[in-house]
C-alpha cells in the first residue's frame, strides 16, 4: 500500500511525475469503481475518471492536501463532475441497481481487504442488490462511500457537505431498511 501523504509531499517538492503516477494507480480503480457502482455503465465510468484525472492533474500543484483532505477533495469532483455531465448532456442520473448486474460487479471489483467484499458475503447478492435499490439516493451514496469505498464518517461528511451525526443517522436507517428489505424476502 502506498503511502498517500509522502507522494503528494513529494510530487509538490518534485514535480516528479511519477508520485502522481502513484497517486493515480492508488485511486484510479477506486474512483471508476465508485462512478460504475452509481452508474452502471462502464464507458461513461471510464470517461468520467479519464476527465477527473485530467483535473486532478492540473489542480493538484494548486492545493495543499494530505491524505485524508486529498480523499474529500478527489471524492468531490467526482461527484461535481457526474453532476456537470447530467446537466450538459441534459439526461437524467439513472442509478441501476439491477440484480443480475450488481452479481458481475461484486465479483470484478471486491477486493479482499474491502469492508463489503467481507461484509457482504452473508447476502445473497441478488436481494441486496434489490434492497439497496429501494434506498434513497443519499443512502446509496453514503453505503457507497462507507462499505465498498472503505470511508469513515468524517470522511464521508466532508464529502457529502454533511455533519459527522447526519451521516451516521443515514447509515444506521439504510442498513435497518436493507436487514428489513432481506428479512421479508427471506420469509
Amino acid at each position: 500500500m502506498i503511502n498517500i501523504d509522502s507522494c503528494l509531499k513529494r510530487y509538490k517538492d518534485s514535480d516528479d511525475k511519477i508520485w502522481f503516477e502513484k497517486i493515480y494507480c492508488h485511486y484510479m480503480p477506486k474512483i471508476c469503481r465508485f462512478y460504475y457502482f452509481k452508474l452502471k455503465d462502464r464507458q461513461l465510468a471510464e470517461d468520467l475518471t479519464s476527465e477527473l484525472f485530467i483535473r486532478v492533474y492540473g489542480g493538484l500543484g494548486k492545493t495543499s492536501l494530505n491524505s485524508k483532505s486529498f480523499s474529500v477533495w478527489i471524492y468531490r469532483i467526482a461527484n461535481n463532475l457526474m453532476v456537470d455531465y447530467f446537466r450538459k448532456t441534459g439526461k437524467a442520473v439513472e442509478y441501476n441497481t439491477a440484480p443480475e448486474k450488481f452479481d458481475n460487479l461484486v465479483q470484478q471489483s471486491s477486493s479482499a481487504e474491502s469492508y463489503f467484499a467481507k461484509s457482504e458475503s452473508g447476502f445473497k447478492n441478488r436481494k441486496l442488490a434489490a434492497a439497496v435499490g429501494r434506498l434513497t439516493e443519499l443512502q446509496r451514496d453514503v453505503i457507497l462511500l462507507k462499505f465498498v469505498e472503505d470511508m469513515d464518517y468524517d470522511t464521508i461528511a466532508q464529502v457529502l457537505k454533511k455533519r459527522k451525526a447526519t451521516v451516521r443517522g443515514i447509515v444506521f436507517r439504510a442498513m435497518a431498511e436493507l436487514k428489513a428489505e432481506i428479512k421479508k424476502e427471506n420469509e
